[in-house]
């Protein structure tokens, strides 16, 4: 073992290094014995030496940008033009030589119309460089050339970087384009990952990013080319890329940007043949058989808790009810639980149960014939962010969604006290600011058991039977 090494296994526990990485650039986190790190504390990491078979301080350069560096290099590799050329649709845009130059991205224009920027994506503004001549500024460079098809990536709810539901909305759709666009390499060679840090990219995200990307189920993460971390999450915006320094002109051949696709809750698939090819694909990657369905489903019901917020007040007695319905099993994953694990799970539900938050990220995975239960927290309608998870299942179309809303005050424990004495008596339709949405991911919920009873004696029934999910169909609760 390096010094370096001895000497953080005494001050520091090594967190897991479970599932796919990039090729050369696996990683670990290392998290203090004796503090818990804040939301967005610096991180320090192992890399693993694959050569040496030991965890490393030192970043491998595979973890880095990597391209050619030359001078001259336009003219000497007879590259074409230098301008910057995009293609845009609804959904994306491709464009040929976007330069890139300590934080920020540009295009590089010639002649005398000018030519103002735009906002590349949701947090990322791309700017103009307007030279005299873009060969001549190319020439005069010592630079990067990056090779290949890149995929751009800004992670929009990156104040939320552990909400891993929030990357079944963005994912899904990319994995829908990345289908589409034939012209684009898929995998792409590399990807640019925005806004978030190496200890966001837990098992779970890797397992979805890999699949979204179209990485063989034995194969590695392409490179992933991450901003420099630093202890404000502001500053982490415009944070410059890891590997080239602040005064090199760095131009990626090919890199396809998903639009601004921000409309709210419903994200997903553009299709039922997509979402259940990446279920498929995603069972392959961690050697299971994709589910099939059941009749009759088998009663296993379960019941997946939430330790720091959104929990249900009145678990016991929850629990008890849903006992009346079939085999319970409570289950609370986190970061470190095993991803082939999840699955399995949801392999083997018939019911599955929680309130609105990042456990339903996994019901897309559930098996055909399957029904998912959703306790949802009073005053969640914003932009339709009460059906983000409904529409993922629902385009799946074979797995059952009916929800549970809390609709009263009483049925509400705010965990701040501040925000009940602000936001207690609004009504849903007042909750459309971002201090009250926020403050109702901070809530308990207490459910109406007599309410819920009802429910599940409307729909169990036809579920267990294998009812389709047409046939069996309820309303959504108003708010």
């Amino acid at each position: 073992m390096s010094a370096g090494s001895a000497n953080t296994s005494v001050t520091r526990k090594a967190g897991p290094a479970n599932g796919v990485f990039p090729a050369g650039c696996k990683w670990r986190d290392l998290e203090p014995l004796n503090r818990s790190l804040g939301f967005w504390d610096m991180t320090e990491y192992e890399f693993w030496d694959d050569s040496a078979q030991m965890w490393s301080r030192e970043m491998p350069e595979a973890c880095l940008m990597r391209g050619e560096r030359t001078a001259r290099l336009w003219s000497e590799r007879h590259l074409g033009s230098p301008r910057t050329e995009v293609n845009c649709s609804d959904t994306h845009c491709i464009y040929r030589n976007l330069w890139y130059n300590n934080g920020r991205f540009y295009l590089l224009v010639d002649g005398k119309e000018p030519v103002k920027g735009w906002d590349m994506t949701r947090n990322q503004k791309l700017h103009v460089l307007h030279v005299d001549s873009a060969p001549s500024f190319a020439n005069s460079q010592i630079m990067q050339y990056v090779r290949g098809d890149t995929l751009l990536f800004d992670f929009v709810y990156f104040l939320h970087p552990t909400a891993i539901g929030h990357w079944g909305e963005t994912m899904f759709p990319l994995f829908s384009i990345l289908k589409r666009e034939a012209s684009f390499a898929w995998p792409p060679a590399q990807f640019i990952l925005l806004h978030l840090k190496r200890v966001h990219l837990m098992e779970w995200v890797r397992m979805v990013v890999a699949t979204a990307l179209g990485v063989a189920p034995s194969g590695a993460l392409p490179p992933i080319i991450m901003q420099q971390e630093v202890a404000s999450i502001w500053d982490q915006i415009p944070s410059p890329l890891e590997g080239p320094d602040n005064a090199t002109w760095v131009c990626f051949q090919r890199t396809l940007v998903v639009r601004d696709i921000f409309t709210g809750g419903k994200r997903t698939f553009f299709s039922q043949a997509d979402a259940q090819d990446f279920r498929r694909r995603i069972y392959a990657r961690n050697g299971l058989t994709s589910p099939v369905r059941q009749v009759p489903m088998p009663r296993h019901i379960t019941f997946q808790r939430k330790r720091a917020n959104r929990r249900v007040v009145n678990e016991e007695q929850l629990i008890e009810l849903l006992r009346e319905f079939g085999e319970v099993r409570v289950v609370e994953f986190n970061a470190t639980t095993p991803f082939k694990e999840q699955l399995e799970i949801m392999a083997s539900t018939a019911v599955l149960i929680s309130v609105h938050t990042s456990n339903l990220a996994n019901a897309p995975f559930l098996q055909p014939g399957s029904a998912v239960i959703e306790l949802i927290q009073r005053n969640w309608i914003w932009h339709n962010l009460d059906r983000s998870f409904q529409v993922q299942t629902e385009v799946m179309g074979d797995i059952h969604h009916y929800a549970w809303r809390a609709c009263l005050r009483n049925q509400t424990v705010y965990i701040h006290k501040r925000d009940g004495e602000r936001f207690g008596d609004w009504a849903s339709q007042q909750c459309s600011t971002e201090d009250c949405v926020e403050a109702h991911t901070n809530v308990d919920v207490v459910v109406n058991v007599a309410e819920l009873r009802s429910l599940l004696q409307e729909c169990l029934h036809l579920v267990y039977r294998g009812a389709s999910v047409e046939e069996a169909a309820l309303s959504w609760p108003p708010p």
